[in-house]
């Protein structure tokens, strides 16, 4: 089990729900204050926008632009909770299907493979994200403007992914409350085999945590995307105003359910 050293040691929360109604399940911190190697020794590979040239005219020399270093900031962010996300999955969940549904950073793919060899990637790309596309060995499903009932019908037929077996889900484009997806239920119910959802939000938290119904969130709920898997009440640093969280589906076998 993996921690992230995050300023002040913190203390592992102890208590652990039970019941399909319940909000948590398990902690992902673990029990030691320790290095996270994949995560906090790994370079940023986060490509940041570069300078561009501007319209040169006779005489003028070329005019450049630096990149907004609030952009570049809120990037780097984003691409350490996404890592520490992936090397929990990996690692320690033992998750080796994907599916990147229009992350905000590029890599998704690389990260995964870096972790899990072999692992098989998704990216679905809903209308405006093709951007950030991670790498040419990655399938795509592409949303040509469809809603996200016909991508979940389309990743069902699909065959890039076996629904009875775990599958983890990265919908980390920040949500807003007025953007909240309304058919993670249907995601739910396509994952027969179970597996986790992992989601970010700049809605509150209460509508973020009402975000991931039916998945049953790990501790700590939802945190900052800067300190997560740390609860916000323990972490005094400043954060980035964006939650993130990790919900998780139970596997249905045969008229039953288990937890993963």
């Amino acid at each position: 089990m993996w921690t992230i050293p995050i300023g002040e040691p913190v203390r592992r929360a102890s208590r652990e729900r039970t019941g399909w109604g319940s909000m948590i399940v398990t902690d992902v911190r673990g029990s030691k204050a320790g290095p996270l190697t994949a995560a906090s020794q790994r370079p940023d590979p986060v490509p940041l926008p570069g300078r561009q040239p501007g319209v040169v005219g006779l005489g003028r020399r070329a005019q450049t632009w630096l990149p907004d270093p609030r952009a570049a900031d809120h990037l780097r962010r984003h691409e350490r909770f996404l890592g520490r996300i992936i090397d929990y999955l990996c690692a320690d969940a033992g998750v080796d299907q994907f599916v990147d549904w229009g992350c905000a950073v590029p890599g998704t793919g690389t990260r995964v493979r870096e972790r899990r060899p072999g692992a098989a990637v998704v990216h679905v790309a809903p209308y405006g994200t093709a951007g950030v596309l991670s790498s040419s060995d990655t399938a795509v499903l592409s949303g040509d403007g469809a809603d996200p009932t016909t991508l979940l019908h389309r990743l069902r037929t699909s065959g890039h992914v076996d629904l009875d077996r775990p599958l983890a889900v990265l919908l980390t484009r920040p949500l807003t409350a007025d953007t909240s997806p309304t058919w993670i239920d249907g995601l739910h119910s396509l994952m027969r085999g179970g597996g986790y959802l992992a989601l970010t939000s700049s809605a509150p938290p209460a509508d973020t945590e009402s975000a991931f119904a039916p998945f049953r969130l790990l501790e700590p709920g939802v945190a900052d995307i800067t300190w997560w898997p740390y609860p916000d009440e323990e972490v005094s640093a400043e954060g980035s105003g964006v939650l993130g969280g990790l919900g998780r589906a139970r596997t249905r076998t045969r008229g039953s359910s288990r937890w993963l």
